[in-house]
């Protein structure tokens, strides 16, 4: 289960250092100027993406002079590499995302987590191309990213053994048939939503119904069978998806 601790981390694995990444702050007006210019890189790079990006236009983009920029950040890599670190770390907080779920419910945990990441595909296209696009040039970064990635799933990667004790999962085990299930999502929305697959999107999918679709098949591989029928409205249908002997 990923935590407060498990984004700390991330935050430090993401940027040089404290010295080299943050100019240190020291009002509560600078703080806010701060935050105003990483609010605004956050609109320009899903505009514009990281590397037509300037940094008038992140000034611009936030109303402050463009010779404050440097009193806070050491170049654009750094401030890239902080508001992607945030947008990531808003994703772990499991508690959060499955404050509204009841206790036992195995499907509506799944599509909890799915809802979070197709939407920020859905509402921040630009942005997630930015993110992927970033880990590919950086590696760092991108070491980063996938451990994080992996934090995520450590939730259900240790309940594994418990859930199906007769398959003797290991560790590593569990964590290769988890990580197979959700790399599917990811590749999926790549192309649906920054790709823009033509033969995907011929007809528009809205955020529920991409999220139900991709906790439906996660459920159906990790479980072997179909979730509550009265849960489903896209993929009812797929109860009937089943080899008949």
């Amino acid at each position: 289960m990923a935590s407060k601790s498990d984004s700390e981390t991330l935050s430090k694995q993401l940027t040089d250092s404290k010295a080299d990444n943050k100019r240190v702050t020291k009002s509560a007006r600078g703080a806010q100027a701060r935050e105003k210019l990483k609010r605004a890189a956050l609109l320009v790079l899903e505009r514009v993406g990281y590397h037509r990006m300037r940094i008038n236009d992140v000034t611009n983009e936030a109303g402050v002079a463009a010779g404050l920029f440097y009193h806070y950040f050491d170049g654009l890599k750094s401030l890239t590499i902080e508001v992607l670190t945030d947008f990531v770390a808003e994703s772990q907080d499991v508690e959060f995302i499955e404050k509204d779920v009841p206790r036992g419910d195995w499907y509506s945990r799944i599509l909890a987590h799915n809802r979070l990441v197709v939407k920020s595909y859905a509402e921040r296209p630009g942005l997630m191309r930015c993110l992927l696009q970033f880990a590919d040039e950086e590696p760092e970064f991108n070491v980063a990213l996938r451990e994080s990635f992996q934090r995520q799933l450590n939730w259900l990667v240790q309940l594994m053994p418990n859930l199906f004790p007769a398959s003797h999962f290991s560790e590593h085990q569990a964590l290769m048939v988890i990580y197979t299930l959700a790399g599917n999502s990811e590749a999926i929305l790549r192309d649906y939503y920054i790709n823009a697959d033509s033969a995907l999107t011929a007809e528009k999918l809205d955020v529920e119904e991409m999220a139900e679709l991709l906790a439906t098949i996660f459920y159906r591989g990790l479980f072997l069978e179909n979730p509550p029928l009265e849960k489903l409205k896209y993929t009812a249908n797929l109860e009937h998806m089943m080899r008949q002997s």
